[in-house]
């Protein structure tokens, strides 16, 4: 990803991606990514614990998504009940950071999960530890760590050997989507892993933008999915193959290298949005503030 014009602390309101003659049709475009070797997205779309229940978890993998089931009693369940019916080709569960969170990890994975996201709070020393021994003794679990918006800390999360970082706010640590993104996205890359952005997703066209930042997939919650999460996700998928075919990009993979951006007013940013018209019919996850 490359900006016109070098800018401090954007946000992904604040840019919009420079269109690109190409024959790429939306149609055409490949909306797959890799959260690791070993685990696929047909969709680059991760749903937050926060939304996240069994249900969801698998209206999601039945679309190609992942939604990360969260930590509580019925977790262990789920991830049973999930794999026993064969409902979810790859299931996601967060992991709180605790003395014993290698031990729940391990059953977790055991169960059936291959996708963990491990929850960092103020207890640095002891997220380290245990990352470090998941990374090493648990293959090929994937492991997602978040949220991150601090350099330093991401450095040495990195250096455990995870996956991918989440990239979202943490207390008194503000992220801005684009530029954070971006910083985060080259220095993961140093270390063979790669970003999640997990924060400011509203509007399909915002994960397209991330993306282009050099997020390998976004991690969406009830900002944007709302009803009925198929339909949201179908227009997630059609809102990025819009936005591909747009920037030329035939894969996530050539949208994170190609794409450039372009630094928008507020009043450019009003008028990227529909406008003097009337709508008839609300999108699932379209509403204009």
């Amino acid at each position: 990803m490359t900006t016109e014009t070098v800018t401090t602390g954007l946000s992904l309101d604040q840019v919009l991606l420079v269109p690109r003659a190409s024959d790429v049709l939306p149609n055409s475009v490949a909306l797959g990514t890799q959260l690791s070797p070993t685990v696929a997205l047909a969709l680059p779309v991760i749903g937050a614990p926060a939304m996240t229940d069994k249900q969801v978890a698998q209206q999601f993998s039945e679309n190609g998504a992942l939604a990360i089931l969260p930590a509580g009693e019925t977790q262990l369940q789920d991830v049973q009940d999930l794999r026993a019916a064969d409902e979810a080709t790859t299931i996601g569960v967060a992991v709180r950071n605790a003395p014993d969170a290698f031990e729940i990890a391990v059953t977790l994975h055991a169960a059936g999960a291959s996708v963990i996201y491990y929850e960092l709070d103020d207890q640095l020393d002891l997220a380290i530890e245990s990352l470090k021994l998941l990374a090493q003794q648990v293959p090929p679990l994937t492991i997602l760590v978040g949220p991150v918006a601090d350099e330093a800390i991401a450095r040495q999360v990195l250096a455990t050997g995870i996956d991918a970082l989440v990239v979202a706010p943490t207390p008194g640590q503000p992220v801005y989507t684009v530029t954070t993104t971006l910083a985060f996205a080259e220095l993961a890359a140093e270390f063979d892993a790669a970003v999640i952005l997990g924060a400011g997703i509203r509007y399909s066209g915002d994960i397209v933008k991330a993306i282009a930042a050099g997020a390998i997939a976004t991690m969406v919650d009830d900002q944007i999915m709302t009803g009925d999460l198929t339909d949201n996700l179908f227009q997630i998928a059609g809102g990025l193959r819009s936005g591909m075919g747009y920037t030329g990009a035939a894969t996530i993979n050539q949208l994170r290298e190609e794409a450039q951006f372009v630094q928008i007013t507020a009043a450019g940013l009003a008028e990227s949005h529909p406008h003097d018209v009337e709508l008839t019919k609300d999108a699932p996850n379209y509403a204009k503030n």
